[in-house]
């Protein structure tokens, strides 16, 4: 994500968070990356969790098939 403002992130800001001072965007901007980057190591842990349950021989192929 190359563009760090809040509105670079989500897209139309509604008119409250428009309102607020630029200073406390960026602060919102900031834990909206973090919470983000959280969630994608999270997910990518429950996926190679969830491989664990797949054959040792079967795993290579499912995780080219499901994109891990």
């Amino acid at each position: 994500m190359s563009d760090r403002s809040l509105a670079g992130q989500l897209g139309n800001l509604p008119d409250g968070i428009e309102a607020l001072p630029e200073e406390h965007q960026q602060d919102l901007a900031d834990a909206v990356r973090e919470a983000r980057r959280r969630q994608g190591a999270a997910l990518a842990k429950a996926g190679n969790d969830a491989l664990r349950y797949v054959p040792a021989l079967l795993r290579p192929a499912v995780r080219k098939a499901v994109g891990l």
